[in-house]
């Protein structure tokens, strides 16, 4: 009746939580169709997945909830679902058991329902989803009172799994962000305990040639004080010995297509004008090509120890 009708729309009106609102959503539609089991699916993405599946035991409606998960492989008539989704039209088998154009699906072979409805569930012309409905003890189950109610109901349920999905999307996207800052803020705070430990010498870079920010031990390295850091003295450019200037180029390019940089080996000069061998390796952030940072190895007492080899 109209009372009913509007009780059960209320109801799934009050819910925003989509697993929530399927299992109230599945209750609902099984104790007003006349079915015995039943299946929501939904549009997500190009994809119709399984949200729920319904059956009616002992006088009670039982819910088993499979948000997103893919439908398997003839649990459901999929002829059927595929029809309703691509007309957008309910399919309704008041007798199952008689020659019908869906009689080929597996489905039908393997399970033998008597009665079936499907409604597709559409928002503003936009599809939702899809409700397969079926009875499998009598024919003509769903009468044109029932289907009436249910067309009335998927109305409803349009709209709230609209809001559902949105604010699952909107969760999603929060927690999705929030992981990323996470990240970023643990990948931050390892740099920064490298940083200042000291055992290798760090810098900050941008393309442009600052060194933005460096370690005691990136900075006793190259012979320049904190203060002149802070005052920009300090390019990676100019630390840069001419014959160099070549391969780094060539590096920054093949850095910007793979976002890699394998270990090499190149000179940097002190304050004073002398020479550094270095073994370096770079890293862009990950939310930019334009700035990373760098991490440097002296190689001044392994060179010294080579050379001493050498001259034996």
């Amino acid at each position: 009746d109209v009372l009913s009708v509007a009780k059960a729309s209320q109801a799934i009106s009050g819910r925003i939580v989509l697993d929530e609102l399927v299992d109230m959503l599945m209750r609902i539609l099984l104790e007003n169709a006349g079915a015995q089991s039943g299946a929501l699916l939904l549009i997500r993405g190009d994809d119709l997945v399984l949200a729920a599946e319904a059956s009616v035991a002992q006088q009670a409606v039982q819910v088993r909830l499979h948000l997103g998960q893919a439908v398997p492989e003839s649990a459901l008539p999929a002829a059927i679902l595929h029809y309703v989704r691509r007309s957008r039209e309910s399919v309704l088998l008041a007798d199952a058991t008689e020659p019908i154009p869906f009689a080929g699906d597996p489905y039908f072979v393997g399970h033998q329902p008597k009665s079936v409805l499907c409604l597709p569930i559409v928002r503003q012309a936009t599809l939702m989803g899809v409700l397969y409905l079926e009875n499998t003890l009598v024919t003509h189950a769903f009468t044109p009172e029932r289907v009436t109610v249910l067309e009335l109901l998927a109305s409803q349920a349009a709209i709230s799994l609209e809001n559902a999905l949105l604010y699952t999307d909107l969760q999603q996207e929060n927690s999705e962000r929030k992981r990323a800052e996470e990240t970023v803020i643990e990948r931050e705070a390892r740099i920064r305990r490298l940083v200042e430990s000291n055992i290798i010498g760090v810098f900050f870079w941008d393309l442009g040639g600052r060194i933005t920010d460096a370690n005691d031990a990136f900075l006793q390295m190259v012979g320049y004080s904190r203060q002149e850091l802070l005052s920009e003295k300090i390019q990676w450019t100019s630390l840069t010995p001419p014959e160099y200037h070549a391969a780094d180029a060539q590096r920054i390019k093949e850095f910007k297509q793979t976002g890699s940089l394998p270990l090499f080996e190149k000179e940097f000069l002190r304050k004073d004008g002398s020479r550094i061998p270095i073994l370096m390796g770079a890293a862009f952030f990950e939310e930019s090509q334009e700035t990373g940072v760098s991490f440097v190895l002296d190689l001044t007492e392994r060179k010294q120890a080579e050379a001493e080899r050498q001259a034996r």
